[in-house]
């Protein structure tokens, strides 16, 4: 039986080699490019291209869903995003949140983390910040992270 460790082992290291290879590489994943079911609706085959904020260099196709579609994003809000891998979602949040806003996305990942981070700097987003950690202990402050008065992290 493998242990919760493992399992995070197994899960970094395949998510280690999406983030160096091109996205037409990963179309088979299910979480991937190319989705896992053409006869039911599937949230994972969600297109990016059209949202607002959509950046292609962060998009690995890895995406399940368009979680920013959700999340009532307003104008200077901070938003944490879990798993931000190359960061398109942290993008589309940012264009959200817009320069007044911050967006920090957090992986366990540490090449994906690059690859946000090189994205980021080659997109000249100075309000989006990627930090290589767990989501069970994540690298943020206590109550960095409010809508109103609507408390959204611990």
């Amino acid at each position: 039986m493998q242990t919760s460790q493992d399992l995070k082992k197994l899960v970094r290291d395949k998510y280690a080699e999406i983030a160096v290879q091109d996205k037409s590489q990963n179309l088979t994943s299910c979480c991937g490019a190319g989705g896992c079911s053409t006869e039911v609706y599937n949230i994972m085959t969600d297109d990016y291209e059209a949202v607002e904020g959509y950046q292609p260099e962060g998009d690995l196709g890895l995406g399940c869903g368009l979680p920013t579609k959700f999340a009532n994003i307003k104008p200077g809000d901070t938003v944490i995003d879990l798993g931000s891998g190359a960061g398109n979602d942290c993008f589309i949040a940012r264009h959200e949140t817009g320069p007044e806003g911050k967006v920090i996305g957090i992986d366990f990942t540490e090449p994906m983390v690059e690859k946000a981070r090189v994205n980021a700097e080659k997109l000249g987003f100075n309000n989006v910040e990627f930090r290589f950690g767990d989501i069970e202990q994540m690298p943020v402050a206590n109550d960095s992270c409010q809508c109103g008065s609507e408390q959204l992290c611990a």
